[in-house]
């Protein structure tokens, strides 16, 4: 019924620890569980380890790294109906059992966002810490380490947008999920530990790619006030300035002008009024630059 995608980069001692905490999960669920790994094209040995010391995985070894494209290897070859989208170095610890019976309840609902415990993940609780997510509330996104995406999805929709490469591919994603009439919620019960390595997690890399591709997704999504909410995403991203210096804001402007070479490649696919509307309201960058916090 489930299929687990993990993609993995140069992390073979993170796999080899999602595995095992994986397949011990397997082993209490009512359902089958599908474990497929991505070698995302490693230069160390995570698929001769991953293939000896877990036979039962599905492995996938591609010779080239295509980023977060690399989980669409993972989603063609899924038989279940439901994907567990997980890094090397995240695993679901509980309540997979519940967040399989409410997709199974609630068919309208075509992304469920994990609950995933690592709390910067969950937006920037320094810019709004009020908006944290809330338990069955529809969300305009999900953390890439932790959700489960119901296959039908996929088969309408196709895989992650291979022009992001990294980060905000989740948020593209829903989007899209949303343009095809399926809803995103978050369910609290379904817990993710996400180790969080720090092999191949640079903070320029995080804010130079999540700058570009959120300002990209206003541009190729959005078909009204697109200027007004290209100056949010910037602004909003642009705060950063004050917690973490120049040069932070710096890689901000990166990104900036790498949208600028990009906006000329990628395809305009407006979505409808109301999915723009729920997204704007709803992604952090897209919001109003000047907001008061709740007492």
């Amino acid at each position: 019924m489930v299929s687990a995608i993990i993609l993995s980069y140069n992390r073979c001692s993170e796999v080899l620890i999602t595995l095992q905490k994986l397949f011990a999960v397997r082993r209490s669920l009512p359902f089958a569980l599908e474990i497929i790994v991505v070698d995302n094209a490693s230069i160390d040995d995570t698929s001769a380890q991953v293939s000896r010391l877990y036979p039962d995985a599905v492995l996938i070894t591609k010779q080239k790294n295509n980023g977060i494209a690399g989980w669409n290897d993972g989603f063609a070859k899924a038989t279940g109906q439901y994907m567990l989208v997980l890094d090397d170095d995240s695993c679901v610890e509980q309540g997979l059992t519940e967040a399989v019976a409410y997709m199974e309840q609630h068919p309208q609902i075509g992304i469920l966002a994990c609950n995933i415990v690592d709390e910067d993940l969950k937006g920037d609780p320094a810019l709004n810490p009020d908006e944290a997510w809330k338990d069955g509330e529809e969300v305009a996104g999900f953390i890439g380490c932790g959700a489960l995406i119901r296959k039908e999805v996929y088969d309408a929709i196709g895989g992650y947008a291979d022009w992001i490469y990294l980060y905000t591919h989740e948020f593209d994603y829903s989007i899209r999920c949303m343009q095809a009439g399926y809803k995103i919620e978050f369910f609290e019960n379904a817990l993710v530990v996400h180790r969080v390595s720090k092999l191949n997690r640079l903070k320029k890399n995080m804010l130079v790619f999540a700058t570009r591709n959120e300002l990209a997704i206003v541009y190729k999504y959005f078909s009204t006030e697109r200027l007004r909410f290209l100056v949010r995403t910037l602004l909003n991203n642009l705060k950063i300035l004050k917690r973490e210096g120049f040069r932070s804001a710096w890689y901000v402007a990166l990104g900036f002008g790498q949208f600028l070479r990009l906006r000329g490649d990628l395809e305009r696919t407006p979505v409808s009024a109301e999915v723009q509307a729920f997204y704007a309201e709803n992604f952090w960058s897209t919001k109003p630059v000047l907001r008061k916090r709740k007492n």
